[in-house]
């Protein structure tokens, strides 16, 4: 059986070539539609006021409290000015600003992705940027004492995106996969056909031959003649008549049976 594939696909060797190009076209607008994404992640903390640290305190022993504020700071990320602000910078851009759930406290994470290293840094350092900002301006319209502002640190910045490749790689493997297939059976497909074809031309003028071939041998075999045998004593295989004539000498007067 799978002689019999490679053999078709050898006679077929046209079709193969045009699809393994084919394969390879298909191949490339995979990976032309499912490029390469980068992310970069960052988290932010948030710390409380000098009033709420008092002289000589820890900030880090005043976070309680602190989700709030850190909420409301996420809830503006995932409003529509937010997101017309990054795509202004860069159309492909996506990101989440989230309160990051591993840990027990006013920690934001900000995940950024994009189809270069490039952009995704630049957004991501557009987005540590804008949090702080919009921390004060929320504050200023509360009218926030001073000594009760609070304020944001970088808690950890990536400083190189990391590659995505598994969806670029699986949809290529899936477009190679499919133009393998396609190419195998349509040229095993079409090896049959003309196959068929051919054996469906070439039956008539066998049976045209065949039939030639009877006649000629008919009209070249020589007419059926009967042998004429010769009897045990080596007489002739004669007729009765002949039999009983032979031998016999001049007719008398009036034929045979004549009287004389």
């Amino acid at each position: 059986m799978i002689a019999d594939v490679v053999k078709a696909l050898a006679r077929r060797w046209y079709v193969v070539l045009l699809g393994l190009a084919l394969t390879v076209g298909l191949a490339v607008s995979a990976y032309a539609v499912t490029p390469p994404e980068y992310n970069a992640r960052a988290l932010v903390l948030l710390l409380p006021g000098a009033n709420a640290v008092g002289d000589g305190g820890n900030p880090f022993l005043a976070l309680s409290g602190l989700e709030q504020p850190a909420s409301i700071v996420v809830a503006y990320f995932a409003s529509e000015s937010a997101h017309t602000e990054v795509q202004e910078r860069s159309g492909t851009a996506e990101y989440e600003v989230l309160l990051d759930e591993s840990v027990r406290g006013p920690v934001i994470s900000v995940d950024v992705t994009d189809r270069s290293a490039e952009g995704t840094l630049s957004t991501l350092e557009f987005l540590l940027t804008r949090i702080p900002e919009e921390l004060a301006r929320l504050q200023v319209e509360v009218q926030a004492p001073a000594s009760s502002v609070i304020t944001s640190m970088e808690l950890a910045v990536d400083s190189e995106a990391t590659a995505e490749t598994s969806a670029t790689v699986r949809n290529v493997i899936a477009a190679i996969v499919l133009g393998v297939v396609v190419t195998g059976f349509a040229a095993f497909a079409l090896d049959g056909l003309l196959l068929r074809r051919r054996m469906r031309r070439t039956a008539p003028a066998a049976s045209s031959a065949a039939a030639i071939a009877d006649a000629d041998a008919d009209a070249e075999s020589p007419p059926f003649r009967p042998r004429r045998g010769r009897t045990r004593g080596g007489a002739d295989d004669a007729s009765p008549v002949d039999r009983g004539t032979r031998g016999l000498g001049p007719w008398p007067a009036g034929g045979p049976g004549g009287t004389g």
